[in-house]
Order: structure tokens, then C-alpha cells, then sequence
């Protein structure tokens, strides 16, 4: 299988960082307009901000947490030429996941339902690294 295969499931999640990044934008140019301080996003002092734009905040920061993970392992398997269908359908199942738990948490946030997709993922994306490393070690 081409390695190269393994951009597409990275790319998807470079489009949601970015989309992420949007929202969170537009959401801080709305509480602006309603009212709310614009230099609390200059230096972050002051009053928190509206919760919708909290939280994209917060999302948005989160992009560049244990996704960073799903990368390194995308990466990792093509160096090891060790792309296959199961890590690649692993890849696009954590990318789907991520599209869920982006969605949960821009709209209506319910904790439980968010987090049973943040674990899903979450052992989506061990997974995808076991088969990586299991893959490494039988080459």
C-alpha cells in the first residue's frame, strides 16, 4: 500500500485544526460585537469571556494537544513503510472521531457524550500506535 495514503487522513485533521481556527476567530469578532472587551484576547487579563467563545478557546487548543500524538504516528508509519489498510482505516476512524468531538464541543458540550468520544479516540489512537509498533517489530 502507498504510504502516501496515510495524507489523507492527516490532511483531514489539518483542515479541522483550521476550522477550528476559524470558529474560534468569527467567535471572539462576535462577543467584540456584543460588547465584551477585546483586549482580553490581547493579554488574556480581565473577565472570562462569553462561553461560546470560550469555547472554541479552548478547542482550538486542544487541536495541538493529543492530536499531535496521531502525527507523529501517521508520520511514523510512513518512514517505516509500514502503511496498511488497518493503520489507515485506524487513522480515518481517529480522524472521524476528532470531527465528532469537535462538533460535540462547539455546540451543545454535553460532558458524558463528549467524553465517551475523547476515549473512543483516545483507544482509537493507541490502537493505530500498537499496530504501528507491532508492524516495526515483525519487519
Amino acid at each position: 500500500m502507498d504510504s502516501e495514503l496515510m495524507l489523507i487522513p492527516m490532511f483531514g485533521m489539518v483542515c479541522l485544526t483550521f476550522a477550528v481556527g476559524v470558529t474560534m476567530r468569527l467567535r471572539r469578532e462576535k462577543a467584540v460585537k456584543e460588547g465584551f472587551d477585546w483586549r482580553y484576547y490581547k493579554t488574556f487579563e480581565g473577565g472570562p469571556p462569553p462561553r461560546f467563545s470560550l469555547q472554541a478557546d479552548q478547542h482550538f487548543s486542544n487541536m495541538f494537544e493529543v492530536p499531535m500524538l496521531f502525527y507523529a504516528a501517521c508520520i511514523t508509519a510512513m518512514v517505516l513503510d509500514s502503511v496498511d489498510q488497518i493503520s489507515l482505516a485506524l487513522a480515518l476512524l481517529y480522524l472521524i472521531g476528532r470531527l465528532a468531538h469537535a462538533r460535540i464541543a462547539l455546540t451543545h458540550n454535553r460532558l458524558q457524550i463528549r467524553a465517551r468520544v475523547y476515549v473512543a479516540s483516545g483507544l482509537i489512537l493507541f490502537a493505530l500506535w500498537a499496530w504501528i509498533f507491532t508492524a516495526a517489530l515483525l519487519i
